[in-house]
């Protein structure tokens, strides 16, 4: 198949799929809501979030869970555990775990957590629907991308912001 032909496929499939980006109120609970591609509470579907920095993502466990802003973290050993617990921050992923591909399209959409890239140190996780794979659309061109997704980001988390303090 031709590589722009599958990248322009690719991209539809993705966009079709993916919640529109909105304004006011809306676009502040999708932003802002860690917990929407966590419905039950555990943040990467229980993937520990260390371990994609270490050897790649692996499940965690309960036994060694710690909350974090409002979620649930759940990490394979407890050296995973203490490093997090010493600086989240630079273990939690970017655009608060959305895809980072559809954010930097205008979309926001959960990602499939064992797709990832670390970018810069930082963590970012991509959707995969079928043969449509986020991380392939973002590594065509990752400057593009991550100047869209970076602005996309700001946008709605200004959106969030002011609609909070209305």
């Amino acid at each position: 198949m031709n590589p722009k032909l599958f990248t322009w496929a690719a991209l539809l499939t993705l966009t079709m799929t993916c919640m529109p980006v909105v304004e006011g109120e809306e676009a502040s609970y999708l932003i802002t809501d860690h917990a929407v591609c966590a419905p039950d509470g555990l943040a990467l579907g229980g993937y520990d979030v260390v371990s994609y920095f270490v050897d790649g993502p692996q499940i965690g466990s309960a036994e060694y869970a710690h909350p974090y802003e409002g979620l649930s973290y759940h990490f394979a050993s407890a050296a995973h555990l203490a490093r997090f617990k010493a600086t989240p921050e630079r273990y939690l992923p970017k655009y608060r775990g959305w895809c980072s591909a559809t954010l930097a399209m205008g979309r926001l959409a959960c990602p499939d957590f064992t797709n990832y890239k670390i970018e810069n140190g930082q963590l970012l996780l991509f959707e995969r629907i079928g043969f449509a794979n986020g991380l392939d659309m973002w590594n065509a061109d990752p400057v593009t991308a991550g100047q869209n997704a970076d602005s996309h980001y700001q946008r709605l988390l200004r959106a969030a912001k002011s609609s909070f303090l209305e």
